[in-house]
């Protein structure tokens, strides 16, 4: 189980390991190729318009969100436990309790 007792540091620290930054680098290409599959589906199919936000949120199968997100199943914080999502393109991280 990964204990962490400063999420702000354990985030910086995190992203401070040379594999991790590569992971992180190696999901920004994907999502960037991702989000251009998808830009030009939108073009194909004669949107006049095109909402990066709106691409994002109408993903099938959630391809872009498994790209971003790295889920750490077993992680306590403050004495409660659940699971650490690493937003891999933002260098973020969030506790969520179980």
């Amino acid at each position: 189980m990964l204990k962490i007792e400063n999420m702000e540091k354990w985030t910086e620290s995190y992203f401070a390991d040379k594999a991790n930054q590569d992971k992180a680098r190696k999901a920004c290409e994907r999502y960037d190729r991702l989000m251009v599959i998808n830009v030009k589906k939108q073009l194909s199919m004669g949107s006049e318009q095109i909402n990066i936000e709106e691409i994002a949120a109408e993903d099938p199968g959630k391809r872009l969100e498994k790209v971003r997100f790295e889920i750490l199943p077993s992680a306590e914080l403050d004495g409660k436990k659940g699971k650490v999502r690493v937003d891999l393109i933002d260098q973020k991280a969030e506790f969520i309790p179980l």
